[in-house]
């Protein structure tokens, strides 16, 4: 027979798991937020613990936005992933011109994305006074859809689901534990706290596979994602988002005063030639001249293309089986490391130690000969045999 006290007592018990689980679940709360992986709280970074944050793939978005809204830069570097890991926001040029500099490329990201960004930058009084716009063409190839761009929309938020998501959840734990554990890492996944993502990772991929077969996978994938898009980089009647996004942040940026540097990136030799041995070279010329035009309509806007054939495009990549190789400017052909990306700053920017070989800056006056020179480069590529282009040969002999 149960004891008169038993109903106090299993309500008292109620009561103290009650009490646990709401302190377990503060504690968790609390390291979070102290650790802070994404840096959205501003928590202080301190050595050994959180002062360098992992690379993790979600709230990226968010991520950049919180620490841009913090530090307000006076420059921005935007893009996809060939800018976040190429272009460091840290380079000397930017501190010369007293900017302060920040990176908000994302992976995947096309001109919309950016549009987007520089809209939201706007609504906090944070409008760069200058800009440098890494362009995709990938990101136009394919378009054959008049689609009209979309009206502004408003900036990231810390909302309940965020807070659930990254400071009230296992995933948040796992997160800051990662965090605590990469401060010893020789190699680790890490974001900056100006957006850069270094990539150091791959470090230890090249040390594991090499280079050959970062290479080899990149130029299988493009293979197959460029066969399945229409060869178009415009609709036949009307513009492609992209287009009108582009469009409209130039627009957006001459009004706000500042200045654009629109980088056409530096594609590793084999990208070109496999446009070439696909049908994609002509297209590609054809979007270089859409972008020239479109950035003819707003005065100040400086065109640069890096794409072209020469010494730095054409590294060698390094034999299957060669993992004691690290290249100096590329992880694999689409990809480029820093000490590219620093070349192509110095070259905007025009600092007095820039490369003047290396980019040129295309004019309506001119595209029509840079085009001309490119491809007589490229078809002595294409003519001449080399383990380059036997590699080529052999992934497009592969798809087709």
């Amino acid at each position: 027979m149960a004891s008169p006290t038993t109903p106090v007592s299993w309500a008292s018990y109620l009561r103290w798991m009650l009490a646990t689980l709401v302190a377990c679940v503060a504690l968790v709360g609390a390291i979070n937020v102290f650790i802070d992986p994404l840096g959205i709280f501003g928590s202080p970074r301190i050595a050994g613990l959180s002062a360098t944050k992992p690379y993790l793939d979600h709230h990226r978005e968010l991520t950049r936005w919180q620490a841009a809204r913090r530090l307000c830069p006076s420059a921005g570097i935007f893009g996809n992933s060939r800018a976040e890991i190429g272009f460091d926001p840290e380079h000397p040029a930017f501190a010369a011109r007293g900017l302060s500099a920040f990176n908000y490329a994302l992976p995947n990201a096309p001109v919309s994305t950016v549009y987007r960004e520089l809209n939201w930058l706007a609504t906090t009084g944070c409008s760069p006074s200058e800009a440098i716009i890494g362009l995709e063409f990938y990101d136009f190839f394919g378009s054959t859809e008049a689609v009209p761009l979309p009206p502004a929309d408003t900036p990231p938020a810390i909302d309940g689901k965020v807070l659930a998501e990254t400071v009230f959840s296992i995933t948040g734990l796992r997160d800051s534990a990662k965090t605590a554990a990469l401060q010893r890492a020789r190699y680790a996944a890490t974001l900056t706290e100006r957006g850069f993502n270094p990539l150091d990772n791959y470090i230890a991929e090249v040390d594991n596979s090499g280079h050959y077969i970062l290479f080899r996978q990149r130029a299988d994938e493009n293979a197959r994602n460029w066969g399945r898009k229409a060869k178009a980089i415009q609709p036949a009647e009307g513009q492609s988002i992209d287009q009108q996004a582009l469009d409209a942040l130039l627009a957006g940026i001459q009004t706000s005063g500042g200045k654009a540097r629109l980088v056409i990136y530096p594609y590793h030799a084999e990208i070109r030639l496999m446009q070439a041995r696909l049908g994609l070279a002509d297209l590609f010329n054809d979007w270089k001249r859409m972008v020239v035009a479109i950035a003819a309509r707003h005065p100040g806007v400086e065109v640069w293309d890096f794409s072209g054939i020469g010494p730095e495009t054409l590294e060698t990549i390094p034999a299957p089986g060669d993992r004691k190789t690290h290249l100096q400017y590329f992880w694999e052909a689409g990809h480029f490391k820093r000490a590219l990306g620093d070349k192509v700053i110095a070259r905007v920017m025009g600092t007095a130690d820039a490369d003047g070989r290396f980019g040129i800056q295309l004019t309506p006056d001119n595209i029509e000969n840079v085009i001309a020179a490119d491809r007589k480069q490229l078809d002595t590529l294409l003519t001449t045999p080399s383990p380059l282009l036997t590699e080529v040969d052999d992934v497009v002999g592969k798809r087709r």
